[in-house]
């Protein structure tokens, strides 16, 4: 053997070394393995779930403020029913404003001497009952005298149809001239008679605004 064969031994041995050295300090550099994480046992997140529940019940049970107590209910009481007293219902009916076919339209009066308005009707044109041929034109006309208390004046009274047979070709008129208490007046209405045969009534009256007085009768006969 030469003598360099001891020399590369000695090398060789060192290299080993060193390369033994520094992987043991590289392992000593490594981390450590991580520690695991403890297996929880079968059924333990349910347990922990129901007692999360039951915890926030209570804590519900206990901030929910107290229920009342249902009171008992009263008992009906039965008092008398007082009858109520009758109503006084005033009608004011004007004319032609009735139900078709029903006869509304009360009576009128001719008022006396102590009366606002009253009337006293002493002559009537033509004489009741006269007979007309079909569809003759005539004129009717009332004398009529004032017996009340008030002055009939022109511009607030009138003389109005107010039920019967509508003879009439106008259904309204002012009267001619004011009249005094006392004094007449005469009222006159353009009539025909109807084509059909028969007995035949129309009314007329007085009318100051709403207040119709004075009744004005004739009857016709159609032959």
């Amino acid at each position: 053997m030469s003598n360099d064969q001891p020399v590369v031994l000695d090398m060789r041995k060192n290299k080993l070394l060193i390369w033994l050295g520094a992987l043991t300090l590289v392992m000593a550099c490594l981390p450590t393995a991580s520690t695991p994480f403890p297996t929880l046992a079968p059924g333990a997140i349910n347990t922990y779930i129901a007692q999360t529940a039951e915890a926030a019940s209570t804590q519900t049970a206990v901030a929910a403020p107290p229920s009342e107590t249902p009171s008992a209910t009263p008992r009906p009481t039965f008092t008398g029913t007082t009858s109520p007293s009758p109503t006084i219902t005033f009608v004011f009916i004007l004319p032609g404003l009735g139900v078709s076919g029903t006869p509304t339209l009360p009576g009128l009066g001719s008022g006396t001497s102590a009366s606002k308005y009253g009337c006293n009707v002493f002559s009537t044109e033509p004489a009741n009952n006269t007979v007309f041929a079909p569809r003759t034109d005539f004129e009717a006309k009332w004398g009529v005298k004032n017996i009340g208390k008030e002055t009939w004046y022109r511009a607030t009274m009138d003389y109005v149809y107010y039920k019967g047979a509508k003879l009439h070709k106008v259904a309204s008129y002012d009267i001619p001239k004011g009249a005094e208490t006392g004094k007449n007046v005469y009222l006159t209405v353009e009539m025909a008679a109807f084509k059909d045969r028969g007995t035949y009534t129309t009314q007329w009256a007085l009318k100051e605004d709403n207040v119709y007085f004075c009744p004005m009768t004739l009857t016709i006969i159609v032959e």
